[in-house]
């Protein structure tokens, strides 16, 4: 009988995989993201055959090898999202070595040792006592780059801010989160069932195949789903601005932040002075893909010095900065208003927010009221 769950795995991954290839525009996270899918692949195809093709223990050990390289890629994937459009770097070499070197072990196995002249593909092979080296390796490499890529992510989060003044799950990658936390998941089931080589536990009672299999289909079905959707989190404009800027500028923005920016106390009044008459003058904000890259290219003053006004002298970020331009724009609306039920989500829509939600949350914020209730203020002191 051919286990259900390779098959439906397998298919997923290849036809997710199919869809980013077919993809246009396609990126670089995109080229990722299939080979990454590929890859999750690898081991349920390593099942599959062995189980109706009765193909030996080898292929088998040579498909689940590649599990190595899903911390690698997925750190690269959500590294390429996050980090304004960097390129693949020599040292990211590093991340594969385990994989390198484990499959080069096997091969040298393969065609300079003896290897079992028999295997069952239901046997479950496994030392007497303790963990089995390999799976007590994966298990803390997934758990290392599951740590980081957790890092990444909230650093991301933080970044977003200061440049977009409309944020939704494309950009914040919130289903990246969930899929970190299935990854996780899937580490924790590994971690357990090695840890169970410490017991006399039989495997018949748990099928660890099943487990892990079960595991391992979750997450690759979730990650394809939501990846196939994912599109860049920033714009062409923005990943040109990126390009320009030397690596050596990189460096002090993000190990020294305002530090040495070169921005004195006297120019921040006259830059503030120009940023507020351009946004009252034009009302950019609403254009709800208005960023902070193009505030400073209508504005002539540089993005850092924008994010550092901001910052330091407000006590704010771009995100909220905007909002609340829009917020008092629509609440001087709102006071004027003659209709008793106005359409919040046209209003919302009008004056740049992308949703309904983020409009609600953002009124609260800079008013302390939901627009129902600040509605009903307005109506007691007109009817007083």
């Amino acid at each position: 009988m051919v286990p259900a769950i390779p098959i439906i795995s397998l298919t997923i991954c290849i036809f997710s995989s199919f869809l980013i290839f077919t993809k246009q525009p396609r990126y670089r996270f995109d080229s990722i993201y299939s080979i990454f899918a590929i890859f999750l692949a690898f081991p349920h195809l390593g099942h599959l055959l062995v189980h109706r093709f009765e193909w030996g223990p080898e292929f088998l050990d040579f498909a689940i090898l590649f599990t190595y390289t899903y911390g690698p890629l997925l750190l690269l994937y959500i590294r390429n999202l996050t980090t304004e459009g960097k390129v693949f770097r020599k040292t990211d070499i590093f991340h594969f070595l385990p994989f390198i070197c484990l499959q080069l072990i096997l091969f040298i196995k393969l065609f300079f040792l003896e290897t079992p002249e028999e295997f069952s593909p239901h046997e479950w092979h496994r030392p007497s006592r303790g963990f089995h080296p390999n799976g007590g390796i994966l298990s803390i490499s997934m758990l290392v780059y599951s740590i980081w890529i957790f890092v990444l992510l909230n650093r991301h989060r933080k970044n977003i801010v200061n440049h977009f003044s409309n944020i939704d799950s494309i950009k914040d990658l919130r289903w990246m989160y969930w899929s970190l936390v299935l990854f996780g998941v899937s580490t924790l089931v590994h971690f357990i069932l090695e840890g169970l080589h410490f017991t006399d536990l039989p495997p018949e009672a748990y099928d660890p195949r099943i487990v892990r299999g079960t595991a391992v289909m979750l997450f690759s079905s979730f990650f394809c789903w939501f990846g196939v959707r994912q599109t860049v989190v920033y714009t062409h404009r923005e990943l040109d601005a990126f390009k320009e800027r030397s690596l050596e500028e990189e460096e002090i923005e993000e190990r020294k932040k305002y530090e040495k920016s070169g921005l004195r106390e006297d120019m921040v009044p006259e830059y503030l002075s120009k940023i507020r008459a351009y946004m009252e003058s034009e009302k950019p904000y609403k254009d709800s893909e208005f960023s902070i890259d193009l505030l400073s290219e209508n504005t002539e003053i540089p993005r850092f010095y924008i994010t550092q006004i901001l910052s330091e002298t407000l006590e704010t970020n771009f995100y909220n900065f905007v909002n609340e331009y829009r917020i008092k724009d629509i609440s001087s609306v709102l006071k004027n208003l003659s209709e008793e039920r106005p359409n919040f989500l046209r209003l919302a829509l009008e004056y740049g927010f992308n949703s309904k939600s983020t409009f609600n949350t953002s009124f609260k914020k800079v008013t302390g009221k939901t627009p129902t209730q600040f509605l009903e203020e307005i109506s007691k002191v007109s009817s007083g």
